[in-house]
């Protein structure tokens, strides 16, 4: 009897001893998510567990990630904006470009920068990425390429950036295509650029007389104002146009190139009152400025203006208070661009009758109108005889001198009332 008792106090230990190892092993799975993972679904909420703390850690980890941290690893990429040449090799698949920063919002001034060739163009749009492409390819195959556009915007409403490739050769064969922005050999007018500020100077001295020139820092002349062109005796701007200053002298005259050389060269200002010897050996008096210009690291220049030295005239004032009446008249459109007041006085025009109707439905029937029109093509001095019928009801013969400026833009007939 004494012995069964022992038996089943034995059994009850290793019960007993049994379970608290369970409940030990338990706690050492739980505490562990690496075993939990290969328990089963019993320790379903603790992997849960785990794997939010996973994920929140990783959160963390990339928030603390900065931009800049993000950029260095991406490396550089290509901007159309201040680009200022790139060179693609071919066999290394390769870009090395040059920008300038000072286009840019953070103005930062960057030195040359190379990467491959996808990822130097991973900014700009697919359609941009394969214009440059067929400009490379199209410059390795035919010795230059373009100018293409590109940049130019979803809708091709606002221009894009011009780009011309040419091939190089070095030594052992290998192909380079040397890229950069430039409106091309066939333009008509190289001087509407540089940066904008030739179309805005043309806008300015578009209807002045005032003498105006732009030279770029490498020497290069971009705008030539009609007053310009006047004074220096210069017969066609195409001459000098896209020239450089220092090549054309015969064409400017010593002095003039001697004053825009000088002041790139010693990047500074000068300002006064001299005599310029022109091409014909005549010379003009003028009160100048030369004003030297930077913007950011590369692109500058020189803006020369300058006014004749006994003062410039209002040609306005003297067209409104000359004697006879003149008339100014588009020929694409036959609409009356000016009249001066001796005109309004003499065919009793509105300013209403001249900005609704053509001149053939007021003053002048359309064959006495082709009359004049023909007389001043063919550069006929002799006053021509028409009627010209006034807006008060009366119709007259009255002889018109017919004349023609602006023929190579949009050409104005000039009809002047002779006695």
């Amino acid at each position: 009897m004494a012995g069964k008792r022992n038996k089943n106090r034995q059994m009850v230990g290793i019960v007993w001893i049994v379970f608290i190892t369970f409940l030990l092993l338990h706690a050492i799975i739980l505490s562990n998510p690496c075993i939990a993972e290969e328990t089963g679904p019993g320790t379903r909420m603790s992997t849960q567990v785990a794997q939010l703390r996973e994920a929140e850690e990783a959160q963390v980890s990339d928030a603390e990630k900065s931009p800049e941290a993000e950029k260095d690893t991406l490396g550089p990429a290509l901007h159309l904006a201040g680009l200022q040449f790139f060179i693609a090799d071919i066999s290394r698949k390769s870009i090395l470009w040059s920008e300038s920063g000072s286009q840019s919002f953070n103005s930062e001034i960057k030195d040359l920068q190379e990467a491959q060739s996808a990822q130097a163009l991973r900014l700009l749009t697919p359609e941009d990425r394969k214009t440059i492409l067929r400009l490379v390819q199209g410059a390795i195959k035919d010795g230059k390429a373009g100018p293409y556009d590109v940049g130019g915007g979803a809708d091709h409403r606002i221009p894009g950036v011009p780009l011309m490739a040419y091939r190089y050769e070095l030594e052992g064969g290998r192909l380079l295509a040397i890229c950069f922005p430039s409106l091309g050999e066939g333009d008509s007018n190289p001087g509407n650029i540089v940066l904008g500020l030739a179309p805005i100077l043309q806008h300015f001295v578009a209807s002045s007389n005032r003498i105006v020139l732009l030279v770029d820092n490498f020497g290069y002349i971009r705008f030539a104002s009609a007053g310009f062109l006047q004074s220096f005796q210069i017969k066609d701007a195409n001459l000098i146009l896209g020239r450089n200053i220092a090549h054309i002298q015969k064409r400017l005259g010593r002095s003039i190139v001697s004053l825009a050389l000088t002041s790139l060269a010693r990047r500074a200002s000068a300002t006064g009152r001299a005599k310029f010897l022109l091409a014909s050996s005549d010379n003009v008096e003028l009160t100048y400025e030369a004003m030297y210009f930077r913007f950011g690291s590369s692109v500058g220049g020189v803006l020369f203006s300058a006014g004749h030295a006994s003062g410039d005239v209002d040609y306005a004032q003297v067209f409104d208070i000359c004697g006879a009446p003149i008339i100014v008249v588009n020929t694409k459109n036959r609409m009356i661009v000016a009249a001066n007041k001796s005109a309004h006085k003499a065919y009793h025009l509105t300013q209403e009758s001249i900005e609704q109707r053509p001149i053939t439905e007021t003053l002048l029937h359309p064959k006495s109108y082709a009359t004049l029109l023909d007389a001043a093509q063919r550069n006929v001095d002799v006053p021509q005889s028409v009627v010209v019928n006034s807006l008060n009801g009366q119709s007259k013969k009255k002889r018109l001198k017919a004349s023609i400026i602006d023929a190579d833009r949009t050409p104005k007939l000039i009809l002047e009332a002779r006695s």
